[in-house]
């Protein structure tokens, strides 16, 4: 049983299967339509992507529970290791900076600067890749949300 993955798969399941529980339980958290045209009332989604989450957290715990303990770990697992930490800091570290950001300004497009800075440097990709993805990921999440699902962004 590998450790991480059986206190990760534990974690998972009771956050997603927590957000279920409370969107179901809040009043103002609808999952059927509350309008006359069948949009999806405000819980739909929370209970719809906490489920999924609980269930992907349960196959984890699963498959971590199947699996066999590696006893001997090679020095580059150790590298990995810490090249993972580092890669989980500045992601927390970027995602925090793009809140504190989008509170201050409420700009649509700070999306993708952020996401050509995030990809830049801390998956150290190409300047090309990174803006090219970012237009695309921020031109398709405009277009489900925006055109699709009527939300509005300030841009």
């Amino acid at each position: 049983m590998r450790k991480g993955d059986a206190i990760s798969g534990i974690a998972i399941t009771l956050l997603g299967f927590g957000v279920v529980v409370y969107t179901l339980a809040e009043n103002t958290m609808r999952f059927n339509a509350q309008t006359s045209d069948g949009v999806p009332g405000a819980g739909f989604f929370p209970v719809l992507l906490g489920s999924v989450l609980g269930i992907l957290g349960i196959v984890l715990l699963i498959r971590s529970i199947r699996e066999k303990i590696e006893k001997a770990q090679s020095a580059a697992a150790s590298e990995e290791t810490k090249k993972n930490i580092k890669m989980l800091v500045l992601t927390i570290t970027a995602i925090v900076i793009f809140f504190i950001l989008w509170q201050l300004t409420k700009l649509f497009i700070l999306w993708a600067l952020a996401l050509v800075v995030f990809l830049n440097f801390i998956f150290e990709r190409t300047w090309k890749f990174n803006i090219i993805y970012s237009l695309v990921f921020v031109a398709f999440i405009y277009l489900a949300f925006v055109v699709g699902f009527s939300v509005q962004f300030n841009i």
